[in-house]
């Protein structure tokens, strides 16, 4: 049931040797004492200016927060410049939520719509809508604004998966769902980041490139009005221009702001 782009997969016995097993929410004592030797060691030899914590998925998603508090404390312990850490599991219930907030575990939340539209959803993150389901996901970045504050809450989406054959549509109709989605989700106070898609599909069509180029363009530079509009901005301490991969939102954001945008 994993989402129709991922190619992550399941433990098997390639990654024995750390001894996780399926459906075990609590991970080894070793697999916490490495991560933590190799922090201290990074932490003291680089200039680190936020983390990213996944933690992997479980169907039941208490279970999964459960595993993800545990995990946050192990990264906290080591903390110790309090560098800025987000939350990125899947979606948590509230009192999961308030835990990792009262104990200040994690700064900031990123649980990953992937794609905006209950349809597209059950669709392409068939695991995501059965275990969770498209409106307790977004209630739960909903619960997150409230503990974290508007601006401190992501989503990411994959952007161009509308492009697929199957989904019938042109980029100019993709590009408005991604933008209607956008909007609401700015007007919840939660910032949607968008990486590059390279549709299977059509790759045959002579205009392939083009029309690709223009649905990212043309996305990205309505979610930055979109983010004006509510006064949102990518906080640093989530993510910056000089870790950004395939988002755009950084390097737009900062060019802007040196009027580079008009």
């Amino acid at each position: 049931m994993r989402c129709s782009f991922c190619a992550y997969g399941a433990p098997d016995e390639r990654v024995a040797h750390l001894g996780q097993k399926i459906g075990q929410v609590s991970l080894p004592r070793q697999t916490y004492t490495r991560m933590q030797e190799t922090l201290r060691a990074v932490l003291a030899e680089c200039d680190i200016r936020h983390l990213y914590l996944v933690g992997g998925s479980l169907p039941d998603w208490r279970q999964e927060g459960r595993r993800y508090i545990e995990m946050a404390r192990q990264v906290q312990a080591v903390n110790h410049w309090r560098i800025p850490l987000s939350c990125g599991s899947g979606a948590l219930p509230d009192d999961i939520l308030q835990e990792l907030h009262v104990e200040r575990l994690v700064d900031s939340v990123c649980f990953n719509l992937e794609i905006w539209s209950e349809p597209l959803f059950a669709k392409i993150c068939p695991g995501k809508h059965h275990f969770v389901g498209y409106n307790r996901w977004i209630g739960a970045l909903e619960q997150a604004v409230k503990l974290w504050g508007s601006g401190h809450v992501y989503t990411a989406m994959v952007a161009g998966i509308e492009l697929e054959p199957e989904h019938g549509m042109s980029w100019e109709q993709a590009v408005a769902l991604a933008l209607e989605g956008a909007e609401a989700l700015c007007s919840r106070g939660i910032i949607p980041i968008y990486s590059l898609y390279w549709p299977v599909g059509g790759r045959d069509h002579p205009d392939y490139l083009n029309r690709l180029h223009q649905y990212f363009e043309t996305l990205n530079l309505g979610c930055h009005a979109i983010r004006r509009k509510y006064n949102l901005h990518i906080w640093e301490g989530f993510m910056c221009h000089r870790c950004a991969a395939m988002q755009l939102e950084c390097d737009i954001d900062r060019f802007a702001g040196n009027g580079g945008l008009i």
